[in-house]
C-alpha cells in the first residue's frame, strides 16, 4: 500500500475544516509535525483530537462508589471529623470518581504537561504541538482551555509524546490529585498510582488522605480553618476561587445531612 503523500494529507486536513480552509498557522504547525511523524500517523492523531464521542456513551462499566463508611473510616484514619473530609470530597469531585465510561475523572493541565515534557527533553515536539493545540500543551495556566475538548481526548495525544508526563498532568478521581504527586505519596511508580485511580473511589479516596497527610493539611481540617486548608490543596488560587467559603458551605450541609 503506498504512503500518503505531505499534498494528501493537506487535502485530508481541509476537509476537516468547517471553512474548507487552513489557517497559515495550521500549514506551518503541520509541516514541522510531518518532520517528526508519517503522514499516516499524524492523521491518527488528529482524528482522535477531533472525534466527539459518542451520543450514547452511557454504557459505562459500573464501579463501586465511595460509602459512608469509607468516608468515616478514612476521617478516622486522619483523626478528623467525617463532615470535614465529606465537604472536601463534596467540593473537589461532587458526583462520582468515574465517569459514563468506567474511567476515572480527570481533568488535564496544559501548563503541567508542558512543564513535565521540559524536564525529559522533549521540547521541539513540545513547541509544534503547542503551536497547533494550546489546550494540550501550553506555557502557561489558562481556564480557558478546559473547554476547548474533553480531557481524555486530550491525555490520547499528550501521551503519545510522552507517558509519563501526560499522566502525570492530570487530576484524578474523587480527591483530583494531581498525578506528579505519586511518589511523595508512597506509590511504587506513577503506574501503580494510576491503576489505584482505576480501582474504586475509596482508593481515590487514599490518595486524597495521603495527600492530606504528607502536605501537613491535617491540623488545618481539624480546626476548620478551611481557608488554609485551600491554600495547601489548591494553591494560593483559592481566593479568587471561593474554595474556601465552598468548603465552609459544603462542611455545614454535610452537618446538616448527619455526618
Amino acid at each position: 500500500m503506498p504512503e500518503l503523500s505531505h499534498e494528501q494529507f493537506f487535502d485530508w486536513l481541509r476537509s476537516r475544516q468547517p471553512s474548507q480552509s487552513l489557517t497559515q498557522d495550521m500549514v506551518d504547525g503541520s509541516k514541522e509535525l510531518l518532520a517528526y511523524l508519517t503522514p499516516e500517523a499524524l492523521i491518527t492523531i488528529l482524528t482522535k483530537i477531533n472525534s466527539q464521542p459518542p451520543a450514547n456513551s452511557k454504557t459505562a462499566l459500573s464501579k463501586e462508589p465511595l460509602s459512608r463508611a469509607d468516608i468515616t473510616k478514612a476521617a478516622n484514619a486522619l483523626g478528623v471529623e467525617p463532615a470535614k473530609l465529606k465537604a472536601v470530597i463534596d467540593v473537589e469531585c461532587p458526583n462520582h470518581g468515574f465517569d459514563d465510561e468506567g474511567r476515572p475523572v480527570i481533568l488535564f493541565e496544559p501548563h503541567i504537561f508542558y512543564k513535565y515534557l521540559t524536564r525529559v527533553n522533549i521540547i521541539t515536539k513540545r513547541d509544534q504541538l503547542q503551536a497547533l493545540f494550546p489546550d494540550i500543551v501550553n506555557r502557561t495556566w489558562d481556564r480557558s482551555l478546559y473547554k476547548v475538548r474533553p480531557s481524555y481526548q486530550k491525555l490520547q495525544v499528550a501521551e503519545v509524546l510522552d507517558w509519563d508526563a501526560a499522566h502525570m498532568a492530570c487530576s484524578w478521581g474523587r480527591g483530583q490529585v494531581m498525578g506528579f504527586n505519586y511518589e511523595s505519596l508512597g506509590y511504587p511508580s506513577l503506574r501503580a498510582f494510576v491503576a489505584a485511580m482505576h480501582e474504586s473511589e475509596a482508593a481515590q479516596l487514599d490518595a486524597m488522605c495521603r495527600y492530606i497527610k504528607v502536605n501537613g493539611l491535617v491540623d488545618e481540617l481539624k480546626r476548620g480553618d478551611w481557608a488554609g486548608f485551600a491554600l495547601g490543596y489548591n494553591g494560593e488560587g483559592y481566593a479568587e476561587n471561593r474554595y474556601d467559603i465552598k468548603l465552609a458551605n459544603a462542611y455545614q450541609a454535610a452537618k446538616r445531612q448527619g455526618w
